[in-house]
């Protein structure tokens, strides 16, 4: 079976890059059948918070990426990775290294000021058994490196990014416990992927270093490999890493600022996937997404985080939502459009470009919920006949509403801005805005009648 798994850190909010590749995993995960599987890695204790962590569980539902398990904290399996720590120093494949952070600061600048990837020089790899012993026992700060063979190479054939080779040299012996005790990101990875069962891993393609050491780890114990697939890092408009400076917000601040998460959904998948020239699919229903989903039709290139785009889809996904489904959620947010709601869809759909959120079209419409108090002075000798034609109207539907106003202003030799424009104020209290044939419909007869004749008064 399929397993998937996404695995964020709570040491922060989600943001666009994170939560794209959760939407990958769990449309991957769909798409064949298998389970999207969730987990904290939680193993930076400084920086990790809960309060993070239920955002992250929160946004990942708004999303409607379901888990299928009981999401574990890795900060709660130190027992499970010291069992494996121990396992691997009975093979001989760590050692103790003593060397200070300041030593290895001053080594990772010499070999950037050389041109040269950082890694460990192995300097405490020679050590003998004995010494390393009475240096621990002595209380000598110190942490255990994986050994690598000499001549090992980490290869793996990537879904997306093809074939990658690391040496043992350009890898380095790297660290899997901390001196405090706790494991590193890749060594408690490894081994939760191993104990999920996890078949395919996918993420960010800054995560392909890690990847040669996770394989690394792998190899040593002789487990089985899953498939891994690194996706493209979303860049922003300057064509940086996207983060807080470069123009990246939480996914909890689309969400309040009122987005879809359909339409949230849809961008997401742009992201590195072309899913735009599909016009018979669906793109605002996640199982339909699922079920063309393939690793091997995403792009290599980063994908663009367009701010733009992101209200493109928004706007696409509140006409798919359609005016009468709109209607309800205003309803929800102020209970003097109820009277209003059957007759509030073309309205409101004739308005989503102009105000594409909820909240918007609740300000937009507000003269709809509660009757404007603007004052007219305009001596309009026409106002209390077109308030009888109003009445006399046969059919109530904009179509006729709109041949009523014209013809009315036509017998009356009106001019359009002496006639629709104080209607339009009467009515709304705004000096433009939508058709007024729609806003008429979606007053209602009574109310138009009522409203026009307070002018009068």
């Amino acid at each position: 079976m399929v397993r998937t798994r996404f695995a964020p850190s709570p040491t922060g909010e989600l943001h666009i890059g994170g939560a794209r590749t959760a939407l990958f995993n769990f449309l991957f995960a769909r798409a064949n059948s298998g389970e999207f599987l969730l987990r904290i890695d939680d193993t930076d204790v400084e920086r990790s918070r809960r309060e993070y962590e239920k955002l992250l569980l929160s946004e990942l539902n708004w999303l409607g990426l379901s888990w299928d398990n009981q999401p574990e904290r890795q900060s709660e399996r130190s027992v499970i990775y010291n069992k494996w720590l121990d396992e691997l120093k009975e093979r001989g494949a760590v050692y103790p290294c003593f060397c200070s952070e300041e030593r290895l600061e001053a080594m990772r600048a010499e070999q950037l000021a050389k041109g040269e990837p950082p890694r460990y020089d192995n300097s405490c790899r020679n050590i003998s058994r004995d010494e390393a012993e009475a240096r621990i026992r002595s209380g000598e700060k110190f942490c255990w490196r994986l050994a690598l063979p000499e001549n090992y190479i980490a290869k793996f054939d990537d879904l997306v990014q093809g074939h990658r080779e690391f040496t043992a040299e350009n890898i380095g012996d790297f660290v899997i416990q901390r001196s405090d005790g706790t494991p590193t990101y890749i060594f408690a990875s490894a081994i939760d992927d191993y104990l999920m069962s996890v078949t395919h891993i996918i993420r960010g393609d800054e995560h392909i270093p890690n990847t040669a050491r996770q394989i690394a780890i792998i190899d040593i114990m002789q487990w089985p490999r899953p498939v891994f697939a690194h996706i493209p890092m979303v860049l922003s408009q300057e064509r940086r890493k996207l983060g807080k400076r470069t123009g990246s917000k939480p996914i909890r601040e689309y969400r309040e600022r009122g987005y879809l998460p359909e339409a949230m959904d849809a961008y997401l998948a742009t992201l590195s996937w072309n899913i735009e020239s599909n016009n018979n699919l669906n793109k605002f229903d996640i199982n339909e997404l699922a079920k063309i989903f393939k690793l091997e039709d995403l792009s290599r290139s980063s994908p663009i985080h367009d701010e733009a785009h992101l209200l493109y889809w928004q706007k696409l996904a509140m006409k798919s939502k359609g005016g009468a489904a709109i209607a309800q959620e205003l309803v929800k947010l102020d209970e003097n459009f109820k009277i209003y709601e059957a007759r509030l869809d073309v309205l409101i759909e004739d308005l989503i470009d102009e105000a594409p959120f909820v909240n918007d079209l609740r300000d937009a419409l507000s003269y709809i919920a509660n009757r404007p108090n603007k004052l007219l002075d305009l001596n309009l000798a026409w106002l209390d006949d077109f308030i009888d034609n109003l009445n006399n109207l046969a059919d109530w539907d904009a179509v006729s509403i709109e041949k009523f106003l014209r013809e009315f202003m036509k017998e009356r030799k009106l001019k359009g801005r002496e006639f629709f424009h104080p209607v339009r104020v009467i009515l709304t209290g705004l000096e433009r805005g939508a058709a007024l044939p729609l806003i008429m419909y979606a007053l209602g007869r009574d109310e138009c009648a009522a409203r026009l004749k307070g002018a009068m008064n």
